[in-house]
């Protein structure tokens, strides 16, 4: 049995239900909890609404390629766009104290994708964009 699965689509919030339905067919074919499946949905939502909105935001959408590996434990999820580089290790950590209404709006997206995977790597690539690494534990 194929224990890995490739996605790409053009970036725009009508093709997101095709990446979310990838990452859930994964998730179900590698056994993974419930909470496994929505931790992993939740980060690819996340990163694809970010590639949406922010990535191609001054250009034409471009391609969003959602690749996904559950061969070995821990599965690997990748995600690559040929928007502008970003790196999102230089998204500072949000502020999380105060009250909802003393907080700024926003912030939170790379920090709650952080939360949700295991380890986030990324790496530019001048010819083809960027490429970001979710690793997430599937089993215990």
């Amino acid at each position: 049995m194929n224990k890995q699965l490739s996605i790409t689509r053009t970036a725009t919030f009508e093709n997101l239900p095709d990446l979310l339905a990838a990452a859930d067919l994964a998730c179900e074919s590698a056994g993974a909890s419930p909470e496994v499946r929505d931790a992993v949905r939740l980060a690819v939502e996340e990163v694809s609404v970010n590639v949406i909105t922010h990535g191609y935001a001054n250009e034409p959408p471009g391609p969003i390629t959602l690749a996904l590996d559950w061969e070995h434990c821990p599965m690997t999820i990748e995600i690559a766009d040929r928007a502008p580089a970003f790196n999102p290790d230089s998204v500072p950590p949000p502020a999380l104290d105060g009250t909802l209404e003393t907080r700024p709006i926003g912030g939170l997206g790379w920090h709650l994708v952080r939360q949700m995977v295991d380890e986030v790597r990324y790496r530019p690539d001048p010819e083809r964009g960027n490429h970001l690494t979710l690793v997430k534990q599937i089993h215990p």
